[in-house]
Parts: C-alpha cells; structure tokens; sequence
C-alpha cells in the first residue's frame, strides 16, 4: 500500500464469502455521478415521451447505514442502505392524438364514419432497474458492486477498513453510492426498446475515530 508516494505497509483484503461480486479499486469512467435525460413533454413520438417521463421517475430516497455508528481505524466498518431493496421501478404515460378531422368539416367532404375523425392514443411504459452499485468510502477507497450490503445485525457484504481517522473531514468521511439504472420502454405491451442509463449518488457522513494507547503512572 502507498500513501501520497509513499510505502507504508501491506494490506490483506479477506476474499468475500459470497462469491465474485464486489471489485476493488477506483470506479470505472463512465457517466457523470448525476445522469437524467430529457425528452419533449409535449411531443407525440414515443421514445420522446418515454424519455420525458424517463427524466421524472421518481428514484427511491435512500439512506446509507453503518455499523459501527463510530468507526474505528483498523476495524472493518459494515455498509448497507435503507429505503429500496434494487426492485424495479416503473412508470407509465398515455399520450392521446387529436382527430386529424375536426367537426368543423362537413360530412358531405369526409364521412362521419371516417377514422380520420376519431381520435387515438397509446401508452408508453418505463422500466428501470439497477446494474450497479459503486461505493466511495471517502478516503479514496472504491467498490463496485452487485450487492446494496445486509442491514444490522447481519454481516454486511459491503465491507470496510479505514487506515487513519476521518479528523480532517468535518462531518466525517463522505461515504457515496452511486447506483446505476439502465432503462427500457415498451408502446402499448409492444416489444421492449432501450433508454439511456441514468445515476442517481446518495451520500452520508462517517465518523472514524483511531484509538490510542495512554501510558498512565502508578
């Protein structure tokens, strides 16, 4: 392990019982932390409504749990959130087309039975769900993974150890999710279409306190 250029020991990372899913190391470059699209509320193409209505799914409020409350240098700290268990998420929008013949044209110029002057409408579905998760622990330590960690008393999957006390952080170190969604839309129960991803990062404080050995005279 270096620090700042600098050797300072050898760090033993456990293999995770649960398999292959976590990786260490920096986040993968990709999209921006926050990615939202956007499409034309008012237009009638259905992959612009889809990404309109994309661009206002409501993602889950999450909230980042540790264990302990206080961490410790050296001791491996436990991670998991609250508030979405990586369901899907969904929403609908329904768009409907005026007729292209209005009552003001006489039935003499086009029937009354004419489909042209009946109107339609069609729906368009959004589905997303979540691919990844990437976590910063604050202290320049990353993981990408497949797991949102286990809540208290269980041993969380997302797991870790700080290496010096988070004193130079005023709320304690800046512990970051980043989860991201891909998407998909479907017209009318037809076949399913591909949206961009989008990311949403939730943070939270954590506190990381290094204990100290006191001499003390008798």
């Amino acid at each position: 392990m270096q620090v700042d250029g600098q050797f300072n020991g050898v760090v033993w990372i456990p293999r995770s019982p649960s398999g292959n899913n976590i990786r260490f190391g920096p986040a993968p470059p990709g999209l921006a932390p926050e990615t939202i699209p956007t499409g034309d509320g008012e237009s009638t193409d259905p992959r612009e409504v889809a990404l309109n209505a994309l661009g206002h799914l409501p993602l889950p409020e999450i909230e980042i749990r540790m264990n302990p409350q206080l961490g410790l240098v050296a001791m491996a700290g436990w991670f998991w959130v609250e508030g979405y268990d990586g369901a899907p998420l969904r929403i609908s929008r329904t768009v409907d087309i005026d007729a292209e013949v209005g009552a003001d044209v006489p039935v003499d110029a086009v029937p009354a039975d004419d489909p042209r002057r009946e109107g339609t409408s069609f729906t368009v579905e959004v589905r997303v769900w979540p691919t990844k998760y990437e976590w910063n622990f604050g202290d320049g330590k990353s993981l990408v993974s497949q797991s949102l960690g286990k809540r208290y008393p269980a041993e969380s999957d997302i797991q870790h150890t700080y290496e010096y006390s988070s004193l130079g952080h005023a709320d304690g170190f800046p512990v970051r999710l980043t989860i991201e969604f891909a998407a998909e839309f479907r017209v009318d129960g037809g076949p399913a279409e591909g949206l961009p991803p989008i990311r949403r990062t939730y943070e939270a404080g954590y506190r990381v306190q290094e204990m100290q050995a006191v001499l003390a005279s008798r």
